[in-house]
């Protein structure tokens, strides 16, 4: 099965988890658990979904829409066609209103909608990955990392190329190269992902945090000086702003 008929499979997957169960989307579901892009895809195709399931749950339909239906198909002779025509014409507002909906929920991604997809794909590759890297800058990072009261944001520590080559662990997310190191502060492991900006971004500056939580755990996002980084963890959201 290659990924894209896995995805083929997965978006007919009801998100809210009533499909686990059916087996004709067991092996799709195998491959999105040990596959880091493809989990990625999934996670944001159900919420997507979940989405729109509840945006179409608040369209009310015209008032007088059943009525109007029913009328035109009960009355006969001439006023038939006037009948059907408004209930015609009452249909279509109702579909037009759920276009509007589902085509708002497909626009296109925003620019800043990248860092919650690198988010994302930093808590699936947290649970999917094998991790670990060598080299003495990685080591460096790390003991830096671990060191009490080391506060992100990192780009003054990070010489991606040094600890790429050097043995970093180093993965890929939407065609770009990603280092990863793990580290533990009180007890906990995070995991912290570093990529360079897109062809298309700027270097904004931007230091603050955002976050987001999935089942697999917490994960802050943030970029600024040439860098976007993810920082996972399962040990919740205060764990990880206390690290900034």
């Amino acid at each position: 099965m290659t990924s894209d008929e896995a995805k083929f499979i997965l978006s007919a997957f009801r998100p809210d988890g009533s499909d686990s169960g059916n087996p004709a989307f067991a092996d799709a579901l195998k491959m999105a658990g040990s596959d880091p892009m493809l989990g990625s895809w999934f996670e944001r195709s159900r919420a997507h979904d979940a989405a729109v399931a509840a945006k179409l749950r608040e369209v009310a339909p015209p008032a007088g829409l059943r009525e109007a239906i029913l009328a035109g198909a009960r009355v006969s002779g001439p006023r038939r066609g006037e009948w059907a025509s408004r209930a015609w014409i009452a249909g279509l507002a109702a579909a037009a209103v759920v276009a509007i909906v589902i085509l708002s929920m497909k626009a296109p991604v925003r620019p800043e909608r990248s860092g919650a997809d690198f988010a994302g794909f930093a808590l699936n590759d947290m649970v999917t990955g094998k991790h670990g890297g060598t080299g003495e800058p990685t080591n460096a990072l790390i003991a830096s990392l671990q060191a009490n009261g080391s506060l992100m944001p990192v780009a003054e520590r990070i010489d991606f190329d040094a600890l790429r080559d050097s043995g970093c662990r180093t993965v890929s997310f939407a065609g770009r190269q990603v280092i990863e190191v793990c580290f533990t502060r009180a007890g906990n492991t995070f995991h912290l992902y570093v990529a360079r900006h897109g062809e298309s971004q700027a270097d904004s500056g931007r230091q603050e945090p955002s976050f987001v939580t999935q089942a697999a755990g917490t994960a802050a996002f943030w970029s600024g000086q040439a860098y976007d980084f993810a920082l996972a963890s399962k040990a919740g959201t205060e764990a990880l702003r206390q690290l900034f």
